[in-house]
């Protein structure tokens, strides 16, 4: 266990330092060439908080574990909601009362609502399913950036430049890109390796621990910039990044997984009783805070991470 354990870290650190890298690269390149900020903000940034529940997901998928893979992306939307949201209202209440707060969060919570429709309809999620989920953040993606680069409005001091900074050398530049390449599928090998060897010796499935282990270190990313957010008093962006992670994680990464899957996605009765009821609950409280334009206060950041230790002691505790 010693050893499964020193290997699950191993990838935490390859998978983060990777995805550390080649998002820094890949935003100091659209600088360089010339792509619209709007662009690189809404695609590149926006992906770089997700980037190890992406390659985490689609390595499970293609190695015959999917269990992980869906676990991963419920267990990350949970997490994101209320341990990393959570964490960053302790450090400074979250303003919830930018009006694109509301739009952004009801889109989400159309999306969450659309994906436990599709899952409690079959009971699996098929590669024709994962195809419409990736061309609905297809469509989205561009209607947005598309919006974004007509208003001239949108404040490119994102959450992963005040986390990360960009490399400013062409050479450089090539030199993170490259190691992220690299280093990332090696970190998402190691990890899911570990993490299914662990979901054996603990007699519990591969779903449970997606759900919690592997989610809660795939969603460290999104930890650093939210907590860094709030230091900075820029909590607004905070709510925005989660949001932002959750969509994409259910149309992006589900997607991606499913289709990478030889077979159907199998969602259990245990995941449709629980796990994605608490994902939904999360869901409508964080936009029910922005729709009532109410912020997010240290209290309540309190009662969201115990919530969370209760949810994962809960989740062990069934097997």
């Amino acid at each position: 266990m010693i050893y499964l354990s020193a290997q699950l870290i191993a990838g935490f650190i390859y998978l983060l330092g990777g995805g550390d890298l080649l998002v820094r690269g890949a935003v100091a390149l659209a600088r360089r060439t010339g792509v619209p900020p709007a662009l690189v903000a809404l695609t590149v940034v926006g992906l770089g908080t997700s980037l190890p529940e992406l390659v985490v997901s689609i390595q499970a998928s293609l190695t015959g574990y999917p269990g992980l893979a869906l676990g991963n992306v419920i267990g990350s939307n949970i997490a994101n909601v209320l341990l990393v949201g959570g964490v960053a209202a302790i450090v400074f209440p979250l303003r919830t009362t930018d009006g694109s707060m509301r739009r952004s969060g009801a889109l989400m919570l159309v999306v969450t609502l659309a994906f436990v429709a599709v899952c409690a309809l079959g009971a699996n999620i098929t590669r024709l399913e994962g195809g419409f989920l990736l061309g609905a953040l297809l469509v989205g993606t561009a209607v947005t950036a598309r919006s974004a680069m007509r208003s001239h409005t949108f404040d490119m001091t994102t959450p992963i430049e005040w986390v990360l900074g960009v490399p400013a050398r062409l050479g450089t530049i090539f030199l993170f890109i490259g190691v992220g390449v690299v280093v990332l599928p090696v970190g998402a090998d190691l990890l899911v390796g570990a993490a299914t060897q662990i979901a054996d010796q603990l007699g519990v499935s591969e779903t449970v621990v997606g759900l919690s282990v592997v989610a809660v270190g795939t969603s460290l990313p999104e930890v650093a910039t939210t907590v860094v957010a709030g230091l900075r008093r820029k909590t607004v962006m905070v709510v925005g990044t989660l949001v932002g992670s959750n969509m994409f994680n259910i149309l992006a990464i589900m997607g991606s997984a499913a289709i990478a899957s030889p077979a159907p996605i199998e969602v259990s009765g245990r995941t449709l009783a629980l796990d994605l009821p608490v994902m939904v609950a999360a869901s409508v409280t964080l936009v029910g805070f922005a729709w009532l334009r109410r912020p997010i206060r240290r209290t309540t950041g309190v009662v969201f991470a115990a919530v969370y230790l209760l949810y994962f002691g809960l989740l062990y505790a069934l097997g």
